[in-house]
Order: C-alpha cells, then sequence, then structure tokens
C-alpha cells in the first residue's frame, strides 16, 4: 500500500510540474496581457496601497450603478505591496491561486473517493483550456475557479449530512460576490433551491443560521457603500426587475426571447468545450466528451456501477448544474462568457469520476487511453510552444507598452515633457498605471498633458479600425509641429512635437 501511495504522490508531483509548466509562460518571461481592465485594477489598488485611499466596491459589472465586492481589490493589493508596484505580483497571484485549484481537487477528491480518482481529476484540471487561460493575465473572475471547486466539493460534504460545511459552502457564495456577481447570484439562488427539493433537513441546524451569518459579514463593504451613496446599487438593481435594461444590452443585443435562450444554450456549450484540452487538429471531439458523460450520468441508475457516496456526488453535481441552467430561462439578456468562469470544474470533477469506473470496459478502456495519450501530447506541444515563442503580443502585452513608455522617456532625455495617450478602448488607464510606476517612481515624474514645449503622441492603432488614431491626432492637435515619428515593433506609433510656449 506504501508503494501504491509512493508512485501515486510521485505521479501527483509530475501532473503539478505539468500544470506549472502549461501556465508558467508569462510568469517566466514577464510579458502578460496588460489591458483596460488588468489597468483600471491596477489603478484602483494603487490608490488603495500607495495613496492609502481605502474603498468599499471593487470592479464595475454589467449592470450600471453595481460593482463587485473590494476583496479582489485588496487580494491584489498583498503582492504589489511586496513587490513596490510591479504588476508581475498580482499576475504572480493569479498563477498561484490556479496552482491551488489542481492541489484542492487532488487533496480533496483523495480523501472523498480515493487516490484514483483524485489523480485523473487533478490531470484534467492541470490540462483543462480555460483553467490554464485563468493563470495567464489578471482578471477578477479568475479566482472563481478555486471558490467553486471549495464550494462544490463541499455542498457535497453538506447533502452527505456535515452540517459544519454550511460555514464553507455560505461563506464561499458570499465571497464569490467579490469576484463574479453574476455566477454567485445564480449560484445561491441555485444551492437554495437543490437543498429545498433535496436536503431540506440541513436548513434546521445552528449551522446552517451560523453559516449565514458568516456570509453575511462579506457583504458589508458592499452595505455601507450602498448607504452612503443612497442606495446606488438597489436602485440600479431594482431598475432591471422594472424593465430597464441598463448596461446589460450593447449594440444590436435585443433580440426574441427564443433567440435568446439559444444564446444561453451556445454559451453554456461553449463553457464546455472549454473545460478540456481545445485542439485545432481535432474541434469537434468535445462531443466524445459531452457522450461519454452522458453515459455516465444515465448509468447513475446502475446501483452497481457506482458506490452510493458516487452516485450523490453526481447527483449532487448534475443537480446544481441543471437548476443554474434552467434559471437562465429566466434571465432576460445575454449571458457574456466570464459570468461561467469555473462552473467548467463540475464537467471536469463528474468526468474524472466516470472515467475511473469506465476503465472495467474494454470500450471505455479504449476511448480513456486514447484520450489520454492526446491530452499529454498536446500539452507537450504546447509546453514546447509557448517557452519557444518569443511572442512579443503588439499593443495587447506588458512588453510592448514599457517599451513605448521607455522610447518616450529616454528620447525627451529625461526633459519636463507632454504625453497625450490614445487607445481604441478610449481610456488610457494601462498606460496611466505603467507611467506612474515607470515614470514616476522610476524617473522622478510624469509627463504633463500641455500642448508647449516638446510633448508626444502615443497611438495604439485600432486592429479593427487602424485609421481611428487619425482622427483622434486631429481633434487633439491644437498647436505644434511634428518633428517626427516611429513605429515601434509592438505596432505603437509615437509622434514627437514641439510647439512655441505662450
Amino acid at each position: 500500500m506504501k508503494i501504491i501511495n509512493t508512485y501515486a504522490y510521485i505521479l501527483f508531483g509530475l501532473i503539478l510540474i505539468l500544470a506549472a509548466l502549461l501556465r508558467g509562460q508569462e510568469i517566466w518571461s514577464g510579458n502578460f496581457l496588460f489591458l483596460i481592465d488588468q489597468g483600471r485594477d491596477l489603478v484602483e489598488v494603487k490608490k488603495i496601497v500607495f495613496d492609502h485611499d481605502i474603498t468599499l466596491i471593487g470592479p464595475y459589472t454589467s449592470l450600471q450603478g453595481v460593482f463587485q465586492g473590494p476583496l479582489y481589490y485588496y487580494l491584489l493589493a498583498v503582492p504589489l505591496f511586496l513587490l513596490n508596484g510591479n504588476p508581475w505580483g498580482p499576475m504572480f497571484l493569479m498563477f498561484l491561486i490556479s496552482m491551488s485549484v489542481v492541489a484542492v481537487v487532488f487533496f480533496w477528491m483523495r480523501r472523498l473517493f480515493g487516490i484514483l480518482i483524485a489523480l485523473v481529476a487533478s490531470f484534467l484540471f492541470a490540462v483543462s483550456s480555460e483553467a490554464i487561460s485563468a493563470a495567464t493575465y489578471i482578471w477578477n473572475p479568475h479566482p472563481m475557479w478555486l471558490l467553486i471547486v471549495i464550494y462544490i466539493l463541499g455542498l457535497y460534504e453538506l447533502v452527505l449530512g456535515r452540517l459544519r460545511f454550511h460555514f464553507i459552502v455560505w461563506s464561499i457564495l458570499s465571497l464569490m460576490f467579490h469576484f463574479e456577481s453574476a455566477l454567485a447570484v445564480f449560484l445561491s439562488i441555485s444551492t437554495c433551491i437543490y437543498l429545498i427539493l433535496f436536503s431540506r433537513k440541513s436548513f434546521v441546524s445552528k449551522s446552517f443560521f451560523l453559516g449565514l451569518g458568516i456570509g453575511f459579514l462579506f457583504f458589508i463593504p458592499q452595505i455601507v457603500f450602498d448607504l452612503k451613496h443612497d442606495f446606488l446599487m438597489t436602485r440600479s438593481v431594482f431598475a432591471v426587475f422594472s424593465g430597464s435594461d441598463q448596461g446589460l444590452f450593447v449594440t444590436n443585443e435585443q433580440t426574441s426571447y427564443l433567440r435568446l435562450l439559444n444564446s444561453h444554450t451556445n454559451e453554456f456549450l461553449l463553457n464546455f468545450r472549454s473545460a478540456f484540452p481545445i485542439m485545432p487538429y481535432s474541434p469537434q471531439l468535445w462531443i466524445l466528451y459531452f457522450i461519454v458523460l452522458l453515459f455516465g450520468i444515465f448509468y447513475i441508475l446502475k446501483r452497481e456501477f457506482y458506490s452510493s457516496r458516487e452516485q450523490v456526488f453526481i447527483c449532487v453535481l448534475t443537480g446544481i448544474m441543471s437548476i443554474l441552467y434552467l434559471l437562465t430561462f429566466l434571465y432576460p439578456f445575454p449571458i457574456r462568457y466570464w459570468f461561467l468562469t469555473g462552473i467548467q470544474s463540475i464537467y471536469l470533477l463528474i468526468f474524472a469520476l466516470i472515467s475511473v469506473k469506465i476503465v472495467s470496459y474494454k470500450l471505455g478502456k479504449v476511448i480513456l487511453i486514447f484520450v489520454g495519450i492526446l491530452f499529454v501530447m498536446h500539452s507537450l506541444f504546447q509546453i514546447q510552444k509557448n517557452f519557444s515563442s518569443n511572442d512579443y503580443g503588439g499593443t495587447a502585452k506588458l512588453r510592448g507598452k514599457l517599451d513605448a513608455i521607455e522610447y518616450v522617456y529616454k528620447d525627451a532625455k529625461f526633459d519636463n515633457f507632454g504625453l497625450f495617450i490614445f487607445t481604441p478602448p478610449v481610456h488610457t488607464y494601462a498606460y496611466d498605471y505603467l507611467i506612474w510606476w515607470k515614470g514616476e517612481r522610476a524617473y522622478g515624474f510624469i509627463p504633463h498633458q500641455k500642448q508647449e514645449g516638446t510633448f508626444y503622441l502615443l497611438m495604439e492603432p485600432d486592429p479593427h479600425q487602424p485609421w481611428s488614431y487619425r482622427g483622434w491626432r486631429e481633434t487633439v492637435m491644437k498647436t505644434g509641429k511634428p518633428i517626427k515619428t516611429v513605429t515601434l515593433p509592438s505596432g505603437i506609433i509615437i509622434e514627437k512635437h514641439y510647439a512655441e510656449k505662450d
């Protein structure tokens, strides 16, 4: 038995290494996506850490006037403080959270169902396309992967009668409102419905009320914010229930109810596909995974196929997933793909359990060996591709933006100069943060915004409308004459101008 456990832990170590290599290219290179969302969040975290401006809210949601909770910002504040403003710190945090998901799945599933299912489950999380993506850029929905795994396994323990897991389930659901509120709402309602239908006795316990009480504590920042701002978020939510579509639709999205339901279903299917490695040379392979999943769920009726605890596990996961999907029939707006971030965990955990069960069938064994080899080969190819590639990233990644800022400072020879920035999203949060980090802290000053003396125009061409920066330049430019124009390897265009001072 000890020998088996030793080999199992060696295999788990190899799975962790595989997971780290699949997720580590951005950390290793220090060149990761740094767009409007990343810039916006780090500007707010910078206010907390370096300007000592405490906040009660986090990032905005799709609904105007409603915000995520602030704990995401405070989570990012720790590595940002430790690395003195370097955005690599929050990026490393995303990597650690993604890696911790693999570890939590292994150790919790090992305790529940044994070492073999734990190994298969952790391997699936290690190679999952969307789980890998959650480690490659800073974004508030990404920690949902860890929260949802803990929520799922905690809910299963609760349904088994371990009432102390009320503390975990309701605390985790409350925490989700600080990272992705839309999914938190759906999961909270789904959980209540599921427990009412299948585990009513669990409500009649001290643990339930204590769990709700602890969960309520995580809402205190939003409640205080609402009280201080004339119930802004409450009024926004009621506005939606009264028929307003504020902030939830974008151009040309209004459509018939049936088309909207079809759109919801497509989002769930895309979410299912993203749970597994996405291989360009076999784009329809997800259908095989779907068939295996349906086969395994259908066989829940055969008692000799699953143990009683395994049956409960599959029933809990499929039950929550079914209720969650049916609730979207009442949701009269588009479902954004990030609303479902981490829900892939449900498919992966069910697939892991089914995989171990069908290994005793000849056809099942053939399918699993084929899929397993395919996943490993794809992962090794992806690792080789990631680490052999020197992807500069154009205007989207950190290096291109930093090079542009460095160019301006060095070209100006550290003299006092002005800087005007154009980006397709209009807001310049990403540059605002990087100019503070590299400009004020490294060079001792931030460029002014006056068209006098030497000043620069830094322009990101829009890949969809590459001419759009010209209209901005013609609108912004009131005086001065161009001295030189350069296009950097990232594609960023920089113009140096000079205007006589009044």
